[in-house]
C-alpha cells in the first residue's frame, strides 16, 4: 500500500465519522435520557484509557531500569 492509498483511506474514514457523527449525534428526535447514557459510557472509558496510560508508563520506567 503506498502512502498516498493509506491518506486517500484516512481521509475516508474520518469524511464517513464526520457525516456519521453529524447524522446521529445532532438528532432531534433523542432524548437527554440517551444524551446522559452516552456522557456516562464516554466518562468509562476515558477512565479506561487513563488507567492504560498510567499501565503502560509504570511498564515503560520498569523496562528502563531492567535495560541498565
Amino acid at each position: 500500500m503506498s502512502f498516498w492509498t493509506a491518506a486517500v483511506i484516512i481521509a475516508a474514514i474520518i469524511a464517513a465519522g464526520r457525516v456519521f457523527r453529524s447524522r446521529h449525534l445532532h438528532d432531534p428526535t433523542r432524548s437527554d435520557k440517551e444524551f446522559e447514557n452516552i456522557s456516562q459510557r464516554m466518562g468509562k472509558l476515558e477512565d479506561r484509557m487513563a488507567n492504560i496510560e498510567t499501565i503502560v508508563l509504570d511498564r515503560e520506567k520498569e523496562k528502563k531500569f531492567t535495560d541498565l
